[in-house]
């Protein structure tokens, strides 16, 4: 196992993308420190994570609140001593049907949106940053997205800006933390099939496909596959990168 007796802080895990990433996680022999803003849904999946014989603790948390923040890392220290493995996964763009053009958006929406996105990875690294320099190594792994790469499709413009936002900051960090040993990269998923995308019309989901010059949309598993890598020792050259899962998409046209 390539993450035996490490200690992984999941952000975002009680569904989608941040679920399978923790599973991957604990499947290699990593320790869980589950956030999201609800309960019921992080208790599902730390059981799932006991079964594989896993150390688990939930920790109920709005990234967005620094306060809480520091409460959940301060209880992952308290629980294990450590810290090796940040995945900073919490965030979403969805308008439902009211999606339109940016200047139609009023300010609390795209406020939100950035605050979800950039703040909430900001405020998660800064708080693991000390523990992992007095240790000598961490790897932090923060979710970006095609979208901050090549701007999204009309309703996105603030959710592109805040993933533009973490792949800048992914960079800056890396170059600021590389000397302490702490790898940041950034994995940047296309359209991926996660429950909440299948509660969009069918159209709109075989538009999303016909996006991608692979022509499907990607498995939840296929991001999980990457952070995983970029989590493990096999990863340990590797830092200030963005990893593009993303069926091509990032190609543009």
């Amino acid at each position: 196992m390539r993450l035996e007796n490490k200690v992984a802080i999941v952000t975002g895990a009680g569904g989608g993308i941040g679920r399978v990433v923790a599973l991957a996680l604990a499947k290699e022999g990593a320790n869980l420190v589950l956030n999201d803003i609800s309960i019921e849904p992080l208790n599902k999946v730390a059981d799932e994570s006991k079964v594989m014989g896993r150390k688990v603790i939930v920790a109920k948390a709005n990234v967005t609140n620094t306060k809480e923040v520091r409460q959940m890392v301060n209880a992952a220290l308290d629980e294990f001593g450590t810290i090796d493995i940040l995945v900073n996964v919490a965030g979403g763009a969805s308008r439902g049907k009211g999606r339109g053009y940016f200047h139609e958006v009023a300010d609390e929406y795209w406020n939100a949106v950035i605050d979800l996105n950039l703040k909430g990875t900001l405020a998660c690294c800064h708080e693991v940053i000390k523990p992992m320099i007095q240790k000598g190594r961490g790897k932090i792994i923060n979710i970006g997205s095609v979208a901050g790469m090549i701007g999204s499709s009309i309703g996105m413009a603030e959710y592109s800006a805040a993933k533009a936002g973490v792949i800048g900051f992914t960079k800056a960090l890396a170059k600021e933390l590389g000397s302490y040993g702490i790898n940041v990269n950034c994995v940047s998923p296309g359209p991926i099939g996660t429950p909440h995308l299948f509660t969009l019309e069918p159209e709109t989901i075989k538009k999303l496909e016909s996006f991608t010059y692979l022509k499907r949309l990607g498995k939840p598993e296929e991001v999980a596959n990457v952070v995983v890598f970029l989590a493990s020792d096999e990863a340990s050259y590797i830092t200030g990168q963005n990893y593009a899962v993303c069926g091509g998409r990032s190609l543009g046209w």
